[in-house]
């Protein structure tokens, strides 16, 4: 966004909202299996983080929105 501006930049940077969110929500899962059903009561982070990370998906512009920016 520096050198190139943001409407240059906005394909970049919904690819990256999409896959970054993506990944962490992946990280996350796995780090849930890992604890199994621990991983969902209070006693962990985990499940309030889920619960915290699913909204990234919609907060700056659902993933579909940014899909049809990219395409």
């Amino acid at each position: 966004m520096d050198t190139i501006g943001k409407k240059e930049a906005r394909r970049d940077i919904s690819m990256i909202k999409i896959v970054a969110t993506n990944a962490y929500l992946d990280v996350l899962d796995r780090a849930i299996q890992v604890h199994g059903a621990t991983g969902v009561t209070n006693d962990t982070p985990l499940a309030l983080m889920w619960s915290n990370a699913r909204t990234l998906r919609i907060v700056d512009g659902p993933d579909e929105v940014h899909k049809m920016v990219i395409a």
